[in-house]
């Protein structure tokens, strides 16, 4: 572990921020994404409890003056999560989590250096997940896999940003793979991965390529090509990789470029 990362790894978690809209509103962050962090922390500190229902969306959108598009792909991002199940014609309903999973609960701050490090872990994990699941995954799971992408693909297409699906079709890969540990772990950094997302939305060209890679991925997976599936999903991984430390290094001079404080 790099003296950066060890500065930043506390042995307790951290208080959780303060879960105004107002304060999960910043510059370049999509309004869905600023609802989101709010529910997240609201659902994290109990204020809904496991199997309570939250309140509809109409009435969230209300009292967050957001638009319900807005809280209905928020809550699609928690669902991808597992922090809330969504059921129609029921409503939402709060799953539950897990804080002894929770890794961004060990770090006093997220910054890029954390997500370059997230983005090495998953290098190393992702490839063995996408080929385990090509030899283990059942035809429904697979076929799922493959619907997600499909998915990605068309709201990429309508200019949408496809967070829900992305998130859920590598947590269905992991799943897919069989190996609980493995699985474990990938559901630990979720959180992370979406503040990585964030991050690699901004880089020219990663979005096209993002879809690609996942169709190509889900392809391997129907055809049960393993060491297909794990190349393509080692690609995509590099691919992230670069595009994050590309983002972090325009982040850096971007900051040496600002004027000194008076």
């Amino acid at each position: 572990m790099t003296p950066e990362l060890e500065s930043q790894f506390q042995h307790e978690p951290q208080a959780e921020p303060s879960a105004r809209l107002t304060d999960a509103l910043a510059p370049g962050n999509p309004v869905f994404q600023a609802v989101f962090d709010v529910l997240r922390q609201r659902i994290r500190r109990g204020e809904w409890l496991p199997g309570e229902r939250l309140p509809s969306i109409s009435q969230l959108s209300k009292t967050m003056e957001v638009s319900t598009g807005s809280v209905r792909e928020a809550l699609r991002s928690l669902q991808s999560i597992g922090l809330v199940k969504i059921e129609h014609g029921r409503g939402v309903f709060v799953t539950g989590w897990r804080p002894t999973t929770d890794l961004t609960a060990y770090f006093q701050n997220v910054n890029t250096g954390l997500i370059v490090a997230l983005a090495e872990t998953r290098r190393i994990l992702e490839p063995e997940l996408a080929a385990l699941a090509a030899e283990r995954g059942t035809i429904s799971e697979l076929t799922q896999i493959e619907t997600l992408a499909q998915e990605m693909e068309q709201e990429a297409r309508e200019g949408l940003d496809f967070v829900a699906p992305d998130v859920q079709f590598h947590r269905q890969i992991a799943q897919a793979a069989r190996n609980p540990i493995m699985f474990r772990m990938m559901e630990s950094i979720n959180d992370l991965f979406l503040e990585s997302r964030q991050l690699t939305s901004l880089e020219p060209g990663m979005t096209a390529r993002a879809v690609r890679y996942h169709l190509l991925i889900a392809e391997a997976l129907r055809d049960r090509n393993a060491p297909q599936a794990r190349l393509l999903m080692l690609a995509h991984m590099n691919d992230t990789l670069s595009s994050l430390m590309a983002v972090e290094a325009r982040i850096a001079g971007d900051a040496q470029l600002e004027p000194p404080e008076q």
